[in-house]
């Protein structure tokens, strides 16, 4: 099963910064899962998209339509198949999506669906990171409860796993939750948990984030001093370790920011804003915080216009905890614009979802402001009612901050010892690498120079047994084509025999019509005759022709016999499939002798009319080639002891014989043909069938 890591999550919170993975995109793993996509199959491919998408988490931002795209392919793959677990994972993905568009109502939709499957298939996997995530668009809908819930259901399953990166998370969030509800102590125990454990992972980032969690807590508790601190430590550390200035915005500026404003110094929390704006403008939360600081500076005009940009993305999306925030400060605003009505509205609104989801610290802010708005509204019981309600709530909140700086002192010194330890055992680790370092460059420079003696041996010895292998190759060569040589000397005696056989027989043709005085026969005999001699001299020089010119001489010659035998026979010549005629080439005069020897052996002596088919197709890089007649066939023609027949075929076939027998041992072809017998279903001979095959060569390997 695979697992969903290197994620970030933004500014989300007005009181924390969510933790994320310390790790960018790893470019190796995805190049190497784009090359395994292509060659994977079934829930391969799916647990290979389901991969892709969780490389693409940082920066979630920049990556969302590829996460999106990832995910709904594995999931339409997924319910092909009906992989559960593929489709859970997809499923989870495109929650978290969800998530990262602030549309918590349908990343919880999607998430409540993965869980299901989970529970399903009893996914240890998911059933811890799908609840992890599902209390995450919980929290920002403001069910706190429901939330911790989640996450505690979570803890066995990532404890059996071993899963840190996700254990860190939820404990963060678990702290964020406890923090709101006023319960301090639970806070800092998993905010400090989840800061040790950062560190034992040497997680630079997620080191800073906490960092900046732990002063969050403490700005809630009221600690300002201590809170200032550990936002100092976290810019340290992100200086220390590199991490970049975007994570600095969210980590420091904000921070710092706010805390200012918080204690009355305005121009030093405008200043930080500004800083953190110019760095990030398009959070809408440091925007917001840029806002509050503009409103403390008494520009209610210029902080309305940024806190009412987000109302309606939070109210879609149910994002209750920023609403919260950003609806108490609208209302603060229109107070200062003295429009007390509109003030009314949003104040409620941020009281409704902090009385329903208990987060004190909002409660005691929408108290105080509707305790005022009542007043200016001449509504005097209800403003008496909140302001006795804010100040039990204060004594309450202000006795848990009491009770929780009392007892940090102690936690806080043995929280202290812990990070020394950590920090302790990294820089002796450090150490003890360093020194292995050391030791490993040694050896391997020892075995480089031993590498080296041995590659230098080595090299001299190829050089001369690669010039000792030149020689013997050239003198091969050498050989090689005085032997071509002989053979094109041997191939072009044959073809000097084939042309005066060819001709020889065409004469005596014309020779006989002009004996039997037909002059017309003989003239167009004579026409056509002349046609293919001018073909037949000029092929004759090349070793190799096209099919077509092949083709278009075995026409002519086939025109020729059907005239000199007064058309007692009739030819068809077809194509068993589709090819470049011009394209294949092949020896000349390759296809002429065995039509001919089936004319003059078989279809000569035939009573009644005779057929000649013949049949020519690619298959791979061979040219099959079937030539069929309707003769007498061969034991017949034997019977007849036809003279001209036998010099037909000592001089035809023999040297046609000979050609391809020299063509298969110069070019190392697989040429042959064989003659079959072809009988009628009485068991009568009806005919010979030839079948030849050839390795024909392309037109560019004759022209190369």
């Amino acid at each position: 099963m695979l697992l969903i890591k290197k994620i970030i999550n933004g500014v989300i919170s007005i009181f924390f910064v969510s933790l994320c993975s310390a790790q960018h995109p790893d470019l190796k793993s995805i190049d190497s899962l784009k090359k395994i996509l292509p060659l994977s199959q079934g829930t391969k491919k799916i647990d290979c998209l389901n991969s892709l998408a969780e490389e693409y988490w940082w920066p979630a931002s920049d990556n969302m339509d590829s996460v999106y795209l990832l995910a709904n392919l594995a999931l339409n793959e997924g319910k092909k198949i009906n992989y559960s677990s593929g489709k859970a994972t997809s499923i989870m993905l495109l929650g978290v999506v969800e998530i990262y568009k602030r549309n918590f109502i349908g990343g919880e939709k999607y998430l409540r669906q993965a869980l299901d499957i989970y529970e399903n298939i009893n996914s240890v996997f998911g059933l811890g990171w799908a609840n992890v995530w599902l209390g995450q668009a919980l929290y920002f809908q403001s069910s706190f409860e429901e939330s911790l819930k989640c996450y505690f259901k979570a803890m066995p399953f990532l404890d059996k796993m071993g899963d840190w990166e996700a254990k860190g998370k939820a404990w963060t969030w678990m702290a964020f939750i406890y923090a709101t509800l006023g319960n301090y102590d639970s806070s800092f125990y998993y905010c400090s948990n989840s800061l040790l454990l950062r560190q034992k992972m040497s997680d630079h980032v997620c080191v800073t984030a906490s960092l900046t969690n732990m002063g969050q807590l403490y700005r809630i508790a009221g600690s300002y001093e201590d809170a200032l601190g550990y936002y100092r430590q976290s810019f340290n550390y992100a200086n220390a370790h590199g991490v970049d200035l975007y994570t600095a915005n969210w980590a420091y500026l904000e921070p710092v920011g706010l805390i200012y404003r918080i204690m009355n110094s305005p121009d030093s929390s405008y200043y930080y804003l500004q800083k953190a704006i110019h760095l990030d403008s398009t959070n809408q939360m440091t925007r917001v915080s840029y806002a509050e600081t503009l409103l403390a500076k008494k520009k209610p005009d210029s902080a309305l216009s940024i806190f009412l940009e987000p109302v309606s993305q939070f109210r879609k999306g149910n994002d209750k905890w920023d609403l919260m925030r950003v609806a108490n400060d609208i209302a603060k605003a229109y107070e200062k614009k003295n429009s007390i009505k509109k003030a009314l509205d949003y104040a409620n609104e941020s009281f409704s979802i902090a009385r329903q989801s208990r987060a004190k610290h909002f409660m005691l802010d929408d108290y105080l402001i509707l305790s005022r708005l009542y007043s200016n509204a001449k509504m005097n019981d209800s403003a008496y009612y909140f302001l006795s309600q804010y100040a039990a709530l204060k004594d309450s909140v202000v006795k848990s901050q009491f009770l929780f700086k009392l007892s940090n002192y102690k936690k806080q010194a043995d929280f202290k010892t812990q990070r020394d330890q950590l920090d302790f055992l990294g820089k002796e680790n450090k150490d003890k690498e360093k020194e292995l370092k050391q030791k490993t460059l040694l050896q391997f420079i020892l075995i480089a120079c031993l590498v080296i003696a041995a590659l230098s041996g080595f090299i001299v010895y190829k050089n001369l047994a690669l010039k000792r292998k030149n020689e013997k190759l050239a003198n091969m060569h050498k050989q090689a084509e005085l032997q071509q040589h002989v053979s094109d000397l041997e191939m072009q005696a044959l073809r000097a025999q084939m042309n005066p056989h060819f001709i020889f027989n065409c004469l005596s043709s014309i020779n006989r019509f002009i004996f039997k005085n037909e002059t017309e026969a003989a003239s167009n005999y004579l026409t056509k005759f002349s046609r293919l001699i001018r073909m037949a001299l000029n092929n004759s020089k090349k070793p190799f022709i096209s099919i077509e010119d092949e083709i278009e001489m075995l026409t002519l010659y086939l025109d020729l016999e059907k005239l000199r035998f007064k058309d007692s026979f009739d030819y068809k010549i077809t194509f068993i499939n589709a090819f470049d005629t011009g394209n294949v080439c092949v020896p000349p005069l390759l296809l002429q002798p065995f039509a001919e020897n089936a004319i003059w052996h078989g279809l000569m002596h035939k009573e009644g009319k005779g057929h000649l088919e013949i049949q020519l197709g690619i298959d791979a890089k061979i040219l099959c080639c079937t030539i069929t007649d309707n003769g007498i066939g061969r034991a017949k023609s034997a019977e007849l002891k036809s003279k001209s027949a036998q010099k037909q075929k000592s001089m035809g076939l023999s040297i046609t014989t000979e050609r391809l027998a020299l063509l298969n041992k110069n070019n190392n072809q697989q040429t042959f043909f064989n003659i079959e017998d072809i009988f009628d279903g009485n068991g009568q001979p009806a005919g010979t069938r030839v079948i030849l095959k050839i390795n024909y060569k392309d037109l560019s390997e004759i022209n190369t």
